[in-house]
């Protein structure tokens, strides 16, 4: 998707590890991803003594390290960078990438801040056995006309999920936000804005004073985020939420300064979201014009996809092609057929 209409508040990235200031009392901190892509951002509020982190990197060797650069326990405090902070912790959503290390800085001393939805949906994929996780993303993979090929590995690979995050603590544990809320963070006046699509109750929050936007994975300025239908969401037309969600921010200014997920700051917000909105509908286009016949999910996925897969984009390949495929169902394009255990869709 085109990008050039965006303009990037600053050409430097920080180091793994490291971070930038980005606009008034807000830094940017970047951790690596072991998945195509590479890094999360993640955002640090404030100043020593008042300081809230938003999102923390998956749960594994390489960002438990680079976060113990910054962060060195004492009692219920934490220190970053020899400063005394931060002691909240606000989760984004679910995904690991987002909420991987909440347990390990709830441990640390941080209070914790989060989306009911996101949290319980959270507890309840983390709590999977191997075995039920598997089971359940294997018979997916199966009736949407993935080859046993694909659906061997994840029969062996069991609960991914806990690979990537400490158990998330429970629910108790936990200040909610909800949507249109207002909220202050370290003496700044936040409004809570809650999408829906890429994760069915994200937060993001807009602080009007200077019209900055932290926007976790709704808007990302190169790619689209993954939109998808999952065995373990209950959304089953994330694609019509996301599209809503979009069309939403647009009450923002359209000079608002984007602090995005992955990817880096940016203005340009009314041309991103223009930019997000014509590319699902072009993919929507494709799709039904590929369903002349009978087509399942994986079918879909040379249409819908240039590149070669991996395992795990293999998954949202899947829950993208499925996203696109309940869309047009739900506005009776499509309509829905089993045969032989497989479930296809053809135009109506």
């Amino acid at each position: 998707m085109n990008s050039e209409l965006l303009q990037y508040e600053i050409d430097q990235t920080p180091e793994p590890g490291d971070c930038l200031e980005i606009c008034r009392g807000i830094r940017w901190v970047r951790m690596p991803l072991p998945f195509a892509l590479d890094h999360v951002n993640c955002w640090l509020i404030g100043n020593p003594g008042d300081q809230l982190l938003i999102d923390t990197g998956v749960n594994n060797e390489l960002t438990n390290q680079l976060w113990q650069k910054f962060l060195v326990s004492d009692g219920r405090h934490t220190k970053i960078m020899s400063a005394s902070g931060p002691e909240k912790l606000l989760v984004t959503h679910f995904h690991p990438d987002h909420m991987g290390l909440a347990g390990t800085f709830h441990t640390a001393g941080c209070d914790l801040i989060g989306s009911n939805t996101e949290v319980d949906l959270a507890l309840r994929i983390y709590e999977l056995d191997d075995n039920s996780y598997a089971q359940q993303y294997a018979q997916w993979y199966r009736v949407n006309g993935l080859p046993d090929t694909v659906v061997q590995p994840v029969l062996d690979n069991g609960n991914t999920y806990r690979q990537k995050a400490s158990r998330p603590p429970s629910s108790s544990q936990w200040t909610y936000l909800q949507h249109d809320q207002n909220v202050t963070i370290c003496g700044d006046r936040y409004r809570v804005i809650i999408g829906a699509g890429h994760a069915p109750a994200m937060i993001m929050l807009y602080r009007d004073a200077d019209q900055v936007l932290i926007s976790a994975d709704q808007v990302l300025p190169r790619i689209s985020p993954n939109v998808s239908v999952m065995p373990v969401l209950e959304d089953q037309n994330p694609l019509a939420s996301f599209l809503q969600s979009l069309e939403s921010l647009r009450d923002l200014p359209a000079d608002t300064l984007v602090l995005p997920s992955h990817g880096r700051p940016f203005r340009g917000l009314h041309n991103r979201l223009t930019a997000l909105l014509e590319h699902h509908r072009h993919r929507l286009e494709q799709v039904l014009d590929a369903c002349v016949e009978p087509r399942t999910a994986y079918q879909l996925f040379p249409v819908l996809f240039s590149r070669e897969l991996d395992a795990q984009q293999m998954s949202f390949a899947l829950g993208e092609s499925l996203s696109h495929l309940h869309y047009l169902e739900n506005c009776g394009e499509l309509e829905r057929q089993y045969e032989r255990g497989l479930t296809h869709f053809v135009k109506t």
